[in-house]
């Protein structure tokens, strides 16, 4: 006799599908310049009132920012009192500001950077942004010229209670790492060898518009010279 029993298919287990991720630096690398200054520039411009609030902070904002502890914090502190009103809103006020900024100074964007993110998300890579600008500010930015997608790990700082975190070198592959990011990344695009905790970190490290100084540093420690690129 045909057994009754009808059999069940099988699970079958696939192993998940990891998506490449690409970093990018952005100051000097997606941003041609500092981003405080532009954005200061661009909300000064919409709003000159704020200029007083931020002259009366300056004797506290100047030597907060001179120290790399502490710069993410005070870069914060200058973002909040440029702004004003609401924190929830930071990020679109910023973008704001920035596209002030940029339609007087449209070269601030590196138009070949902001290429090489679009080509790299057609092919089907993850692109995060690593950067030592304070977060608020890198996300305002990217917001600004179309990138408000993109992952970002930047620098942070609270006002109360006082704290800051700066992403420089190892530290921004521990916070990579902690966000869900870690390596081997696909590529690696930064203007500095202060990024080679990042370069050793991929198989293909992108030295951007840096000198021989720069690529000499480090192929020696890596062992191979990074690609390297111009843009403007």
């Amino acid at each position: 006799m045909l057994s009754s029993q009808v059999s069940q298919p099988v699970a079958v287990r696939y192993p998940p599908v990891v998506q490449p991720i690409v970093v990018f630096d952005l100051d000097k690398v997606l941003l041609g310049g500092d981003a405080s200054t532009l954005f200061l520039h661009g909300r000064l411009r919409q709003a000159p009132g704020r200029l007083l609030p931020l002259l009366l902070a300056a004797p506290l904002l100047v030597p907060g920012s001179a120290l790399s502890r502490t710069r993410p914090m005070a870069a914060r502190a200058m973002t909040r009192i440029a702004v004003g009103g609401r924190s929830d809103s930071d990020v679109q006020a910023v973008a704001t500001a920035y596209g002030e900024a940029l339609g007087r100074k449209p070269e601030a964007a590196v138009a070949d950077a902001i290429a090489a993110v679009r080509r790299h998300q057609r092919d089907g890579d993850r692109v995060v942004v690593a950067t030592g600008c304070e977060e608020t500010l890198a996300r305002g930015f990217l917001t600004a010229v179309g990138l408000g997608d993109l992952d970002v790990v930047g620098s942070t700082g609270t006002l109360w209670p006082p704290r800051a975190r700066r992403a420089m070198g190892e530290s921004k592959v521990e916070m990579l790492v902690e966000r869900g990011w870690p390596p081997p990344w696909r590529a690696v695009y930064s203007d500095s060898a202060s990024d080679l905790p990042l370069f050793a970190g991929t198989s293909r490290p992108v030295l951007v518009n840096g000198g021989r100084r720069a690529a000499r540093t480090i192929a020696r420690a890596l062992g191979r010279r990074p690609e390297t690129v111009t843009w403007r």
